[in-house]
């Protein structure tokens, strides 16, 4: 707290606030620089050189590369094509109908065994073209699914592979191994965005029948195999929530911040072939003020 000791000690205090701020004020200015390139076609593998004028507090970079592009900077979700590669391993066969795969946009998230059993699910193992339906030696391709139809605009997506089997009074159950289970996103453009794999979709072990031989879903996904004569089994191996369409928000590259010279150039080596929209964001900022300038060009590298 400020000691006022007479009156023209304040009035001296209030003058130098008041030109502070109004300084502080006058010092926001539009952000004044250029930016040019030497050539719009470029070979892969060359270096691109920006060539800047001006000045700007702040400068970064949109490349347009995949994951760099201004126009998504602030998109979160994605519309696409859905996809799902499933390989399986299958060992004892005994009951070649023994394995389901089922989806909902209609579970909580918790998958207690009551909500698992009483949700609406929806069949979709006659996607997986290429079941087996005798031993393998190895996990085998089970089947390239479209799941773009499961989709729902508010709801997560939930998927389930259900073992059921009966008693077998001369040999062990069968056994299942998923070997492959890889989602991806695949966008109009091109883009193919990851979702996850057989170790990333937290599944969650829920047993209705024969909990001795529920799924494993550590170090894999596989039934256990129940053993001769242990009864009849209905196991199931539940996803965490799905959000198909999530994507993170594109983010320049800083090239520069308010504690730097601005620098006369900038390089940059592009790592494929394509016609990339290059956008240049500069600012300035003061305080809880800022103000900018964009600057777009496009670029093609053969």
């Amino acid at each position: 707290m400020v000691k006022i000791k007479n009156m023209k000690s304040y009035y001296i205090w209030v003058c130098a606030a008041l030109l502070l701020t109004a300084c502080d004020k006058t010092e926001l200015t539009d952000p004044e620089f250029d930016v040019r390139v030497e050539k719009a076609v470029y070979k892969l593998g060359d270096t691109v050189k920006f060539n800047f004028s001006g000045y700007a507090d702040y400068l970064t970079l949109y490349s347009g590369e995949t994951g760099k592009k201004y126009e998504n900077r602030e998109r979160t979700r994605a519309d696409g094509t859905v996809k799902l590669q499933v390989n399986l391993f299958l060992r004892n066969v005994s009951s070649q109908k023994s394995l389901s795969l089922l989806a909902t946009n209609d579970l909580n998230p918790l998958r207690d065994s009551a909500d698992v059993v009483d949700a609406k699910w929806t069949d979709i193992t006659d996607r997986l073209t290429r079941l087996p339906t005798a031993n393998t030696t190895s996990g085998v391709d089970a089947g390239l699914l479209d799941l773009t139809d499961l989709k729902h605009a508010t709801k997560p997506l939930f998927l389930a592979w259900k073992f059921k089997s009966p008693n077998n009074p001369t040999g062990v159950q069968t056994r299942w191994t998923v070997t492959v289970f890889t989602m991806t996103n695949n966008l109009p453009d091109g883009t193919v965005m990851a979702l996850g794999t057989v170790t990333t979709f937290g599944w969650k072990a829920i047993s209705v029948k024969n909990k001795a031989y529920a799924w494993i879903t550590t170090g894999g996904l596989f039934t256990n195999a129940p053993a001769i004569n242990s009864g009849d089994t209905e196991n199931w191996a539940v996803s965490a929530p799905i959000y198909p369409d999530a994507i993170l928000r594109d983010y320049p590259v800083s090239i520069k911040d308010i504690s730097n010279v601005m620098p006369l150039t900038y390089q940059y080596i592009y790592t494929a072939r394509g016609k990339y929209k290059v956008t240049f964001i500069g600012s300035n900022s003061r305080s809880n003020d800022s103000k900018t300038i964009r600057k777009e060009f496009e670029i093609t590298i053969e």
